[in-house]
């Protein structure tokens, strides 16, 4: 069972999100809707990723929150902003390994995230240094051809991507190919390395 402590103090997205998330019946969600509640299971859970608003009606926002967790146990963490701030990303890169996630969103972009998070989270855990260069590389892809990088970089077959970004097995190996032509790759195994070591923290 996979554990989620959501930290949101907005009680409808808060249950749409935990809706959406425990349609997988191998994911439980914990919502907090300030740092004491968070704290309170951050503490008392095997917590494996978080998803933290960042602006809280609260004392602590979501970075402040985040800042002392990691002084407890490292783990993968989704900012949720309706922002889309430098100053906001400078500050997350000082806390635990991040993806962000701006507002609206869906749940193919909340799940992908999530892949995300878990990948910086490995990139941390394994020092894997960052390549500058693959930045404008990034960029040159299109918002779909992101999502896909991140799903088959989790480790997903492309079948298995077709059905978690409810789309055909033909569109993903286009996406694939268009992909692997951009970035001049050849492998699944290069797709992977790149997107270890690219500096993507969103996916838009």
């Amino acid at each position: 069972m996979r554990q989620i402590l959501l930290i949101e103090d907005e009680f409808i997205i808060a249950k749409d999100i935990k809706l959406l998330l425990e349609k997988d019946t191998s994911i439980h969600v914990k919502t907090a809707r300030n740092y004491e509640e968070a704290y309170i299971h951050f503490k008392a859970n095997n917590i494996d990723v978080i998803i933290c608003d960042i602006n809280l009606n609260d004392e602590k926002d979501g970075i402040d929150i985040m800042t002392e967790f990691k002084q407890i146990k490292t783990v993968p963490v989704v900012y949720l902003t309706a922002y889309d701030s430098h100053d906001i990303l400078k500050r997350a890169k000082e806390t635990m390994p991040f993806a962000y996630l701006l507002k609206p969103f869906n749940e193919v972009q909340l799940k992908v995230t999530i892949d995300l998070a878990y990948l910086n989270y490995q990139k941390e855990s394994d020092s894997i240094i960052e390549n500058t260069d693959y930045t404008d590389q990034i960029d040159e892809l299109t918002k779909r051809e992101k999502e896909i990088l991140v799903v088959i970089a989790s480790g997903k077959t492309s079948k298995e991507t077709a059905t978690y970004l409810n789309i055909s097995s033909h569109t993903v190996e286009k996406h694939k190919k268009n992909i692997k032509k951009k970035l001049k790759l050849s492998t699944v195994g290069e797709l992977v390395r790149f997107a270890l070591r690219s500096n993507l923290y969103e996916v838009s």
